[in-house]
């Protein structure tokens, strides 16, 4: 019953160390991501007005001059 006891005991560190190792790995690689609060392309910007004048939220006219002034910033 001793030696059942101690099984248990180092059956449960192992499972223990193991997720945090795991864990570990998960938040270097959540690190290598982008930024959510870093600053959309050109291309992010121009999609997301497409999707905003396709789904009616903007009217063409309003897509147009956005788009324009989008694209006036980068000369």
């Amino acid at each position: 019953m001793k030696y059942k006891g101690l099984f248990i005991v180092m059956i449960s560190a192992f499972v223990i160390t193991g997720c945090i190792y795991v864990n570990e790995s998960e938040d270097d690689r959540h690190n290598d991501r982008a930024q959510p609060n870093a600053e959309p392309t050109i291309g992010q910007e121009l999609l997301d007005l497409e999707r905003a004048r396709s789904s009616g939220v903007i009217s063409g006219t309003e897509f147009e001059l956005a788009k324009q002034a989008i694209l006036d910033d980068i000369n």
